[in-house]
């Protein structure tokens, strides 16, 4: 019994955390988020902010990979690579969306390297998955695959970063169309033949 009320409190704190760094970076890049802020916030102290994380970028990241990981785990199931970027790039819209004033605020006017990089590390763990699921896909090359693999990926994901930040340029409510098309298109000479 006295484990399950833990784990509840554990939950709850960390479901406050998660919160109040989403409401603080929504206004300000996760960079300049206190630690004293998120506390204030969440209503908990600074003990209690450390037995969870060591910055307010981690509690971020936690947030945000959890439901950029969802999606991909969704697609690495067996789809064709074409279906499978269209379908996720859907998704990654309505990723955006839901966090769509963190995103702008950190992404737009390239103020926080902090979330510039979680995406860039999530997209190449993506391209990654998806190399290592159809290597095929994988261009040749100089190099061995290990090595096109790496460039390739973060190749891949530094341009699909490009994209989100155009995309968030664009005035609200931004075509989730758009998005997707110019995603698809992207990947397009890459994914040809592929299918």
């Amino acid at each position: 019994m006295v484990s399950g009320d833990v784990d509840v409190r554990i939950r709850r704190t960390r479901e406050r955390l998660s919160q109040a760094v989403l409401r603080l970076a929504a206004d300000h890049p996760v960079e300049d988020i206190a630690v004293a802020d998120v506390v204030r916030l969440a209503r908990i102290n600074r003990t209690t902010f450390y037995k969870h994380a060591a910055s307010p970028a981690d509690v971020l990241a936690e947030v945000l990979y959890a439901d950029l990981d969802r999606i991909r785990m969704a697609w690495i199931a067996g789809a064709p690579a074409r279906e499978i970027w269209e379908r996720s790039a859907a998704e990654l819209a309505d990723h955006l969306q839901r966090f769509d004033a963190l995103y702008t605020t950190g992404l737009v006017g390239q103020r926080s390297a902090v979330l510039n990089r979680l995406l860039v590390e999530h997209f190449v763990g993506s391209a990654r998955a998806l190399l290592d699921r159809d290597p095929h896909l994988l261009p040749d090359g100089a190099g061995s695959a290990e090595w096109r693999t790496k460039v390739f990926s973060r190749f891949i994901a530094h341009g699909e970063v490009g994209v989100v930040e155009a995309w968030l340029t664009e005035p609200a409510p931004r075509d989730r169309t758009l998005f997707i098309s110019a995603s698809a298109s992207f990947m397009s000479t890459w994914l040809g033949g592929a299918g």
